[in-house]
């Protein structure tokens, strides 16, 4: 028997909560959430070269993976592998990047389902930043198309 690090009364050490203010693994000294969380001792720029997280803090919030290469639910690095990504390459379901690779994505080139691109973008539903400012062009080069005419061929 332990004292529940939260409350002070006496609970199992094996116990998953404890049974009088539900302290998550009451037995132990100190406890940071669920999940998993790796961070490389090796750093450049102050950033671990390698973090990776799927874990979630005790008030329910994610940690973020940070790092040179970032792998996690949520994303910020260089490389990142995440469900929700930022980074200069990426590979997301949601994702603001340079290069990505994604379901949704906004990005200087980008290959994904659903996407925004600066310079180059393939996929399914992917447009050009500038074509999506320029509405009216849009619209009178597809209103042109029907018509089996160029904007510039038509008279």
């Amino acid at each position: 028997m332990k004292p529940c690090r939260e409350c002070r009364r006496e609970i199992s050490e094996q116990a998953f909560a404890c049974p009088h203010c539900g302290a998550p693994y009451p037995a132990r000294e100190s406890w940071d959430g669920w999940g998993y969380e790796y961070k490389s001792k090796l750093a450049v720029a102050g950033l671990p070269l390698l973090h990776i997280s799927f874990k979630f803090r005790p008030n329910r919030r994610p940690v973020v993976a940070c790092g040179i290469i970032a792998i996690g639910q949520f994303g910020c690095g260089v490389v990142c592998i995440a469900q929700f990504g930022l980074g200069v390459f990426s590979m997301a379901q949601f994702t603001v990047a340079g290069f990505a690779l994604a379901q949704f994505a906004v990005a200087y080139s980008l290959i994904a389902q659903f996407g925004v691109y600066l310079a180059e973008g393939h996929g399914q539903l992917v447009f050009s930043l500038s074509k999506l400012l320029g509405t009216s062009t849009i619209h009178i080069a597809v209103m042109d198309s029907r018509f089996g005419c160029l904007p510039s061929s038509c008279s």
